[in-house]
């Protein structure tokens, strides 16, 4: 997960959504991290529920996150004096027992809660706050924090979303009221919605100026989609995804819910999430890219699936499409051969977007061949899927992950 920045939100009172046709008026990102970064950089304690099931990995990813600031604390174990300090807690809401304790201008209810005087109540509805000391992520159920938990760019001071969509964000308006703004109204007050035979629609930013030919497009990945869906053996996804064209970052980054993505230096042009691909102007070999993972997540969900795998099964089929591309990528594997951090990167999903990004994207197509090559499809798709890859390399491959990585390596000399 990477936490985003801070949404300025000083000039929206004036602007009206509603009647927005264009976006990019929308004001700029500060991009200091600021309350998100602040936490982070100091001491800070990671609290659940005293019975949050099904939070572990969570917890650990954010521990990981803080490194050595990172203390592990249970609900009960809290005391007067650790609500005063840098909190992150993270459970479903009604096992908090504790609520009043952290001083929120969030109300709970029963069967929910409560935030500018609008009520949800539903199963599916979670938020996350953000305060000058503490993060709060929570939800009417497992589910739904764990929504909130993959929606929290860290760029605002609330975030709602509901059956798996962002749809409130915004910021403090007094103590007990946020100015926000509705994503899901944004996206039909500002983009026009077009029928596909591919996708459940195509929604075009209403400041897009480019001409798309929808019938070579469609053709185009038709023909991608049954050679991907092919080579894994896998079926067409029963359910549509839709697509969003954007005509700026500023678009892109704020309707696929990655507010941030406008801030220098991250230079994302696609995304594949919550149900919606999401490109920043239209490209076909992007569009294929953000469809690959729409084919391939519905199958293979990414839940133990690392990103080195995540996005190495679609640049292995990007690889075959472009033997000079293969060829190029194959001397890059070659150069990080005895340098790269290979348990870190698939077996513990760690640092593929990181420093060395680029080179990664690169060689994750060429170790999903060997894979495939060696071993075949069907035991690299039960490796996506393995919730303990230390494991399940010796049953898949009869050998343990030093080894696998070892004769990766000598496989490499031979191409």
């Amino acid at each position: 997960m990477k936490l985003i920045t801070t949404f300025t939100l000083f000039l929206l009172s004036t602007i009206s959504f509603a009647q927005t046709k264009d976006l990019s008026t929308l004001p700029s990102y500060d991009c200091s991290l600021k309350k998100v970064m602040a936490i982070i950089g100091r001491q800070t304690t990671i609290a659940s529920p005293d019975n949050g099931t099904g939070l572990e990995a969570m917890l650990a990813d954010y521990c990981s996150t803080f490194g050595n600031n990172c203390v592990r604390k249970t609900e009960a174990a809290l005391t007067d004096s650790d609500y005063a300090k840098d909190l992150l807690m993270v459970g479903v809401l009604h096992d908090l027992k504790k609520w009043v304790q952290l001083k929120t201008p969030i109300t709970t209810i029963a069967n929910g809660f409560i935030i500018n005087d609008k009520t949800f109540k539903d199963s599916a509805d979670g938020f996350v706050y953000v305060d000058t000391n503490r993060i709060i992520i929570s939800g009417n159920s497992l589910k739904a924090v764990k929504d909130a938990q993959l929606a929290l760019t860290g760029g605002h001071d609330i975030l709602i979303v509901q059956n798996g969509k962002i749809t409130y964000f915004g910021n403090r308006k007094d103590d007990t009221h946020f100015d926000w703004f509705n994503l899901q109204n944004l996206k039909e007050s500002n983009y026009n919605k077009v029928e596909s035979e591919l996708f459940s629609a195509i929604y075009i930013s209403k400041t897009f100026k480019d001409t798309i030919d929808y019938p070579k497009l469609n053709t185009e990945l038709r023909s991608y989609a049954r050679q991907f869906l092919s080579i894994y053996k896998l079926k067409m996804p029963a359910k549509k995804i839709s697509w969003f064209v954007h005509s700026n970052m500023n678009e892109y980054g704020i309707m696929s819910g990655m507010f941030g993505l406008t801030c220098p230096g991250n230079n994302s042009a696609g995304f594949s999430i919550r149900g919606e691909i999401h490109t920043n102007g239209f490209n076909t070999g992007l569009v294929k890219h953000e469809y690959s993972h729409f084919l391939f997540d519905n199958a293979i969900p990414q839940d133990n699936n690392p990103a080195f795998f995540v996005e190495g099964c679609v640049e292995y089929v990007t690889n075959l499409n472009d033997k000079d591309l293969y060829n190029e990528r194959v001397e890059v594997a070659r150069k990080f051969r005895d340098t790269l951090n290979y348990t870190d990167l698939i077996i513990n999903n760690r640092d593929f977007y990181g420093q060395y990004s680029s080179a990664n994207y690169s060689i994750c197509g060429v170790f999903v061949k060997y894979l495939i090559d060696k071993f075949g499809v069907e035991a690299f798709k039960n490796f996506c899927l393995a919730d303990n890859k230390k494991i399940k390399t010796k049953d898949l491959f009869k050998m343990d992950f030093d080894t696998l990585v070892n004769n990766y390596k000598s496989w490499l000399t031979t191409l």
